[in-house]
């Protein structure tokens, strides 16, 4: 189990998770090209944490821009209604620090363009994902790092 004490970082690309400067919602979309079921941070505690955000794959258009730190207690106070984080760790071979923010709707775990059960209408859906996403770029803008 990670402690509240802990810090965590998300690794941000440009353009798409950060764009003008400013940080973008896409940066805790779960992906539903990948069934994305948490999504990818790293544990600062962990002395290899930085190296293995610089490992992770560049593109042309993906870009490192930086990363978001967070504590991890802030993240699991995040919760509102029927929404839920929690910080686990994630077994990765290649990245030591590796963990990841999961995120839970009336007890369902959320995935990535999958609908969740509890919601019936499409609009509700929509809000609630963006909703869940805006809270986490509000608590990630007030620890931007520029690499």
């Amino acid at each position: 189990m990670i402690s509240d004490n802990e810090q965590i970082a998300r690794a941000l690309f440009s353009p798409r998770m950060i764009y003008n400067g400013e940080l973008q919602t896409e940066a805790f979309q779960l992906r539903a090209t990948i069934s994305e079921e948490y999504l990818s941070v790293v544990r600062m505690a962990i002395e290899s944490w930085l190296d293995d955000i610089q490992m992770i794959p560049q593109r042309k258009n993906r870009q490192l821009f930086g990363y978001a730190q967070m504590a991890v207690s802030d993240v699991r106070a995040l919760h509102f209604g029927h929404v839920e984080y929690e910080v686990k760790e994630c077994d990765n071979q290649q990245m030591r620090s590796h963990a990841g923010i999961w995120i839970s709707y009336d007890g369902e775990q959320i995935v990535g363009g999958k609908r969740i059960k509890a919601i019936s209408d499409d609009a509700s859906q929509d809000f609630i994902l963006l909703l869940i996403q805006r809270r986490l770029v509000e608590l990630a803008r007030k620890g931007l790092h520029i690499l």
